[in-house]
């Protein structure tokens, strides 16, 4: 997912993905990677069935970054990034 923060973006503008129903099945590792850089920047937040499971805010600098996050769930469940109050 992308989303420009600089003009014509304003306050308030937000994006979403939704991923269709995955498959959990015990421990299992959600991983992705993000890049948050400039002054603009808002939050980002994942949520896995609608629980948070991690969120950033701000200016991360000019670099991209890895998040693996441990998750023991068993079931179908939505994966979901959010994206905004920049």
């Amino acid at each position: 997912m992308y989303i420009e923060t600089s003009y014509p973006r304003q306050q308030g503008d937000n994006a979403k993905l939704n991923s269709p129903k995955l498959q959990f099945s015990g421990n299992m590792c959600l991983q992705f990677f993000y890049h948050m850089y400039g002054g603009n920047m808002g939050e980002l937040k994942v949520e896995v069935n609608g629980v948070n499971v991690f969120s950033k805010s701000g200016d991360q600098g000019n670099t991209w970054h890895e998040l693996k996050k441990d998750l023991n769930l068993s079931g179908m469940y939505t994966v979901s990034s959010f994206r905004g109050r920049f």
